[in-house]
């Protein structure tokens, strides 16, 4: 591609042509774009070339660079969730498009609170389960969960990457999550976190801890790390 205008920078001519270029391909219904070694490829010019004109369009909120991964073309409707619908949330969490990773599951040292929470003694071992999920290969959310052991040992790891807490509670131990309480709130991503969801440093987050109980008791506890730009929440208010 050779007809490029002398007056205006290469990588601006460019970046036009990639905006169109964007737009078929998410109607197309495609999530990874062009890697720029295609592009330097179809359009002849230098990688730094290319680079500044990815950058533009990711700066504009159409692609997003995810290190390791590639590039992407940002989802206009990002992945949503109805917090209103509390049963619905907790059951059916694992049915959509999502791949599950489990990243650990063992006993480990009671951290401080989660005793309070789960009415155990401070000190006295928990079992912690830490699972990533992912959509089409990208990691959207960290869910890092505690719970008495005596029900924690008796999950395999095919049964923790299928099934959410609120389905294995009820078909092996017989007992059904009767309520729950639910925080969100803004934060930026530590280096563990951005290390695990392929985010930089201090990028924004929702987190969300999450509280389940049994007739009152809570059994389960623990919270979520979601990608701020490919997650949102929404809930329905009633003004009657």
């Amino acid at each position: 591609m050779s007809n490029y205008n002398p007056h205006i920078p290469k990588y601006v001519q460019i970046a036009e042509r990639l905006r169109k270029k964007v737009d078929e391909m998410y109607k197309e219904g495609k999530e990874r774009f062009l890697s720029d070694d295609e592009l330097i490829s179809m359009f002849d010019v230098s990688r730094m070339t290319i680079r500044q004109a990815v950058q533009l369009l990711v700066e504009e909120g159409l692609l997003q660079r995810i290190q390791g991964k590639g590039t992407f073309i940002v989802r206009k409707d990002k992945l949503k969730t109805d917090i209103a619908k509390l049963d619905t949330f907790f059951r059916g969490w694992y049915l959509k498009n999502f791949h599950v990773k489990l990243l650990f599951r063992g006993s480990v040292p009671c951290p401080e609170g989660i005793d309070v929470k789960l009415g155990i003694t401070p000190g006295e071992e928990v079992y912690q389960v830490k699972r990533l999920r992912l959509s089409e290969g990208i990691p959207i959310v960290i869910d890092n969960r505690y719970l008495l052991k005596k029900y924690g040992e008796q999950i395999t790891d095919e049964e923790y990457v299928n099934y959410s807490f609120s389905h294995l509670f009820l078909n092996k131990f017989n007992m059904s999550l009767t309520d729950g309480e639910i925080e969100i709130e803004a934060a930026l991503a530590s280096e563990e976190i951005s290390n695990i969801l392929g985010i930089s440093v201090g990028s924004p987050i929702l987190y969300r801890s999450v509280d389940l109980k049994v007739k009152d008791k809570c059994v389960l506890t623990g919270a979520s790390s979601y990608r701020g730009d490919m997650y949102k929440y929404k809930s329905v208010l009633s003004l009657e």
